[in-house]
């Protein structure tokens, strides 16, 4: 039985996600209004955070990429090509800031489908409160995924999930989608 969501505690060292943090630290100054579906203004009654976006030659990319080869050959067996020409998202989340319930699954341009994505936590489970990355199953059920700093969550696409708004502290994590051919 192939399962919609895995998470992994990866062997990412501590102090590689503090580099990869320090590394876009300059991009926290310039993080911009998050847009929904490429809309033109931000829907703040949908989502509600700051972003900006990372290459996929990004040395973390190939890091998270590992992770995603190995769930789909452990649980999903999707076609899938790679991160192709999209760029991944870094998002922070502050007091107040949320995502609600949607899914990721869209065509791109060269007629390929986003089939899995992917959220590596950034943030200690301490730096915030709320913001949990929620999911729902086919049977309606609701569960969390851990929050753990390090920990990368591969989903299929097609999985309704939100960010709960955030309590307090500030929420820090990079999102991206792995593409393949239509569905056969």
């Amino acid at each position: 039985m192939a399962y919609q969501v895995m998470w992994y505690k990866t062997s990412i060292p501590q102090k590689m996600i503090d580099i990869f943090l320090e590394e876009v630290k300059e991009l926290e100054n310039n993080l911009s209004e998050s847009l929904v579906n490429n809309s033109s203004s931000p829907l703040k009654n949908i989502r509600n955070s700051k972003t900006s976006w990372i290459s996929s030659n990004h040395w973390i990319s190939g890091l998270c990429y590992s992770y995603i080869l190995k769930a789909n050959e452990e649980n999903f067996n999707y076609n899938i090509n790679s991160f192709g020409e999209r760029e991944l998202q870094y998002t922070s989340y502050s007091k107040g800031e949320f995502y609600n319930w949607h899914v990721d699954a869209s065509h791109s341009s060269k007629n390929l489908l986003r089939k899995l994505s992917f959220s590596l936590q950034l943030s200690d489970p301490t730096d915030y409160s709320g913001g949990e990355l929620q999911f729902i199953s086919d049977d309606d059920t609701l569960f969390f995924a851990p929050k753990e700093k390090g920990s990368i969550i591969i989903f299929d696409s097609r999985v309704k999930h939100r960010v709960r708004k955030i309590k307090e502290g500030n929420r820090k994590s990079l999102v991206g989608w792995v593409e393949g051919p239509s569905w056969k």
